[in-house]
């Protein structure tokens, strides 16, 4: 089975329509912003970003329920798509998604589209 990852909610709901037969999730963070030095997703890491956001932690859990719920049933898939812009907040996010499915042991194929966000055109394709 596969699944996507997105930049954002805009660029998941472009998506969505654009193809409906998919499942996709949007990655709700600005890892651009602040600094952690906890484990990717761990209960540190979503404590440190809380601060750095300004939000409660249960409101940081809903707003990237979809991605930590995938982290939680990761051998379900055996692909997984990631949809960014080429913006630099869209990088530094990219980045810390594919860090993570690595720092989680994911044994599947990682694919990259590097996107126009408003179109969802795929500009290059790259695997991990």
């Amino acid at each position: 089975m596969k699944i996507n990852i997105t930049a954002g909610e805009c660029l998941n709901n472009l998506l969505k329509i654009k193809y409906p037969d998919e499942i996709f999730i949007p990655f709700n963070e600005a890892m651009n912003k602040g600094k952690y030095s906890s484990k990717l997703f761990s209960s540190d890491f979503i404590k440190e970003r809380c601060l750095t956001h300004n939000v409660s932690e249960k409101e940081y859990k809903e707003k990237l329920s979809g991605f930590l719920k995938l982290l939680e049933n990761l051998d379900d898939y055996a692909e997984i798509f990631l949809w960014f812009g080429e913006d630099d907040f869209c990088k530094e996010n990219q980045k810390a998604v594919i860090k993570c499915l690595h720092e989680q042991n994911f044994s599947g194929k990682i694919i990259l589209n590097a996107v126009e966000e408003t179109t969802g055109k795929i500009i290059d394709s790259r695997i991990f």
